[in-house]
């Protein structure tokens, strides 16, 4: 089960940027405004809305083998889809379902950890973040040169695309020689799993650590989407760089995410962090990154910045996890369906809303919507942290008085 939630990981992490990686060629071949790039990442966040619907439903039903068979094959027909595109509204269809399906990996690669490593979530969270970061270092990185070098040879930018589809259908043969029973949550017949799943969704609907995970995934996904979906073209415009040297960023974003999680993971294996105490101090200095990133003149000092902010941004995801983990002990895929789609709500509504200002305004400006955003989490991960130990304090006194 390790090596395959590795795959997984890597698997998802290299194809999940192609999409913002992709602008210059979609700019080239549909003539995109940057309203238009926002909408194909509107589409590929928002569609997580309607994964948290019906996800933890279906992975009950079908159990998590074959629910990441069926993401595979999905994800597979998404990029086909985009890479035989002669429309853009085909692009915006295969971005939809392409990020149907990535939110179902997501969410079937978190099942897995917290069902399997409950009693050290934070750090194992951290540690198979490595691959998923090591995928997302790579895959963006081969892709841009692909798009800097495929006119010159002559040939189609759509090329990466199949590359990437067949990485999909690498992943279902690897999920085919899984054990079935070595995957929790395998279904127990269809009523039963959908009676177990509408009470686990009636219960986490009810407390609040949900809404708290919700709002912080919010503005998490915005900042962040934000960014990687605009800084490359913020770097276009601003020093004419090619499409290798814009998807540059989006690999060393993710080189910082691979650093920050080896780094923060031996740190979290150690010592005892409250996950909400450390979104608070990585979200600040993220914050401080990216507006180095975005004032900078200089391309390899923004690309540096940048890769700063990764090592930051890399524990906010497994800590919003591990916080939501360990809130819900039972209905974890439900609970991971529900705080995926709600959360990205931030990351679809980033990309649009820079692009429309950045079409009116400039990229520039519009891009400052993710450090604001980043702001706003960390100060509201720190002041929900203080309440919660309020809470905790009074509780522990209350009990203390006591009879006995």
């Amino acid at each position: 089960m390790f090596w395959f939630v590795i795959a997984l990981g890597v698997g998802y992490g290299a194809v999940y940027n192609f999409l913002p990686a992709s602008f210059p060629a979609f700019t080239r071949q549909f003539n995109c405004s940057l309203a238009q790039l926002g909408q194909i990442q509107l589409l590929f966040f928002l569609s997580s809305l309607g994964f948290s619907l019906v996800g933890g439903s279906i992975v009950a039903l079908l159990g998590l083998k074959r629910s990441a068979i069926l993401s595979f094959a999905i994800a597979a027909g998404a990029l086909l889809l985009i890479a035989e595109s002669r429309y853009f509204v085909l692009v915006l269809i295969g971005s939809a379902s392409f990020g149907f399906a990535i939110s179902a990996m997501v969410v079937i690669d978190s099942s897995i950890v917290s069902g399997h490593f409950s009693q050290r979530r934070q750090s194992v969270f951290l540690i198979t973040g490595l691959s998923d970061a090591g995928g997302s270092m790579i895959g963006p990185a081969m892709l841009g040169w692909w798009l800097a070098n495929s006119m010159r040879w002559g040939l189609s930018w759509r090329v990466g695309y199949f590359a990437a589809a067949a990485d999909m259908a690498a992943l279902i043969v690897w999920a085919l020689f899984v054990r079935s029973s070595a995957m929790r949550g395998e279904r127990s017949g269809r009523d039963a799993a959908g009676q177990k799943a509408s009470s686990h969704t009636r219960e986490i609907l009810a407390s609040g650590a949900l809404y708290v995970a919700v709002v912080l995934g919010f503005c998490h996904g915005l900042a962040q989407a934000g960014m990687l979906s605009f800084v490359g073209q913020l770097y276009i415009i601003k020093l004419h760089v090619d499409a290798a040297h814009a998807a540059y960023f989006l690999s060393g974003n993710a080189a910082g995410i691979l650093s920050g999680r080896l780094l923060f993971g031996w740190i979290t294996a150690h010592w005892k962090i409250p996950e909400l105490v450390v979104i608070s101090i990585c979200a600040a200095a993220e914050t401080a990154a990216f507006l180095g990133a975005i004032l900078s003149s200089s391309y390899l000092v923004g690309l540096g910045m940048f890769v700063i902010a990764g090592i930051f941004v890399s524990t906010i995801g497994p800590s919003l996890n591990s916080y939501l983990g360990g809130k819900f002990a039972k209905g974890t895929a439900t609970a991971f369906s529900l705080f995926a789609g709600l959360s990205n709500l931030g990351a679809a509504f980033g990309p649009f809303i820079i692009g429309v200002i950045g079409t009116d305004l400039g990229v520039g400006r519009g891009i400052l919507f993710a450090p604001a955003f980043s702001t706003l989490l960390s100060a509201m991960a720190l002041l929900w942290f203080l309440r919660e130990r309020a809470r905790s304090g009074t509780v522990e006194v209350s009990v203390s008085l006591l009879p006995g």
